[in-house]
């Protein structure tokens, strides 16, 4: 009788953990259909910062269980636009061709826990966590809690930059005469749709 109360306790212990909710793991890129960030580079003076605003929108998603994750990404600013396909696997972000194959790796897997990695001739390392100052043009409840990568090439300066959970960079800096300038920065959040177009 002992035997079954214990076996019974266990099974109702595992029933208990089955049905307490899992913590997601953060995706430090933009995912959802129709996000649109705008980012400006405040070192530049107006108005060519704000004339030389690039917009990023979230034009396909398919971040689901047991989906491929691939996100497309529209960018468009004054002298023109592109689309990038990313795909998203364990934490990391690689920039694909729509064949599959890598061109760059953004993040690595398993990032932020991520040991230092290179990609391209470049060395990363993530340097640790901040709360971005920019937030408050954030909703309530977006993290504003983010990741620091510092870049270290052997030609250009330095650079860091910050990713937030579901918005990816949110600001990258440049060291400058040993002091760290701000050359890209989100200023602007929001959800957009496709113009509609009529078929003939």
């Amino acid at each position: 009788m002992r035997t079954l109360s214990i076996l019974a306790a266990s099974a109702a212990l595992l029933v208990c953990l089955a049905c307490e909710p899992r913590v997601a793991t953060p995706i430090y890129g933009p995912w959802e259909e129709g996000l649109t960030l705008a980012f400006e580079d405040p070192s530049l003076p107006q108005p060519q910062r704000s004339a030389e605003r690039l917009q990023v929108r979230v034009a396909h998603s398919s971040i689901a269980p047991g989906s491929p994750r691939l996100v497309q990404l529209d960018l468009a600013n004054t002298r023109g636009q592109m689309s990038l396909l990313l795909r998203h696997l364990d934490g990391g972000i690689a920039l694909i061709e729509t064949d599959g194959r890598v061109m760059a790796v953004s993040l690595p897997p398993h990032f932020p826990d991520a040991a230092p990695w290179v990609d391209r001739g470049t060395e990363f390392r993530v340097i640790g966590r901040a709360r971005w100052e920019g937030a408050a043009i954030l909703p309530p409840t977006s993290d504003p809690i983010g990741v620091w990568v510092e870049a270290r090439s052997l030609q250009g300066p330095r650079r860091r930059t910050l990713y937030l959970p579901n918005l990816g960079e949110v600001e990258s800096q440049v060291e400058r005469d040993g002091t760290w300038v701000a050359v890209n920065r989100l200023v602007a959040r929001g959800f957009t749709d496709l113009p509609y177009t009529k078929r003939p």
